[in-house]
């Protein structure tokens, strides 16, 4: 069972020309954001749940079921990236597959920068077009931060994601620290971001 904090939102379009160019570049940050390949993602489709999201993610192995836990009003309470928070736990089955169901069949493009939360304050660490670290090993406590394009339905939607890891003790507060040291980098606004997890956002195409 892995266990994460999550603040997320969504752009019924594309974002900001600005603040993509914020978080994509090495201008504002230390490195350029890893990531970049294409994978394909399905998720059961089951418009009546936002608590439980279930996907055959591509390139892995096994079926996701990631389950909402609880809730975490201003986990974020200041700044840019002011939001609430929810924690969710996840698992793999190898048996569980949702070929013969409904399903929603997206593709996904990832810009990733991910946190070392290790140590008293959190650090970036440089990532590969593999999103792996070009040095060291992962750690095992952090947070991602991810810029997606998501094609769904033959239409394009974007969503920015914090997803601190690690133990339930300190996942909230990875995130807020994470979210505090990206404030700092001044990103441009975020206009016409609606805040939701992908399980609710699903619901509502």
């Amino acid at each position: 069972m892995q266990i994460s904090a999550e603040v997320r939102w969504f752009w019924h379009a594309a974002p900001p020309a600005r603040f993509k160019d914020w978080f994509l570049s090495d201008g504002a940050h230390p490195y350029r954001a890893g990531g970049g390949k294409t994978r394909p993602d399905d998720y059961l489709y089951d418009p009546s749940q936002v608590e439980l999201g279930i996907k055959a993610r591509g390139g892995k192995a096994g079926t996701e079921i990631k389950g909402l836990v609880a809730q975490f009003p201003n986990a974020v309470p200041d700044g840019p990236f002011k939001g609430d928070g929810e924690l969710w736990t996840k698992w793999t089955s190898n048996a569980l597959r949702i070929d013969s169901l409904p399903r929603l069949l997206t593709n996904k493009t990832r810009a990733l920068r991910k946190f070392d939360a290790t140590g008293p304050d959190p650090k970036e660490i440089e990532l590969g077009p593999d999103e792996k670290p070009l040095r060291g090993s992962l750690p095992a406590a952090g947070c991602n931060v991810e810029l997606t394009q998501v094609e769904i339905k033959e239409q394009i939607f974007w969503t920015l994601g914090f997803e601190a890891f690690g133990d339930l003790q300190s996942v909230i507060a990875d995130l807020r620290s994470v979210a505090s040291l990206l404030a700092a980098r001044k990103p441009p606004p975020m206009e016409n971001a609606v805040a939701a997890s992908y399980p609710a956002w699903l619901a509502m195409l």
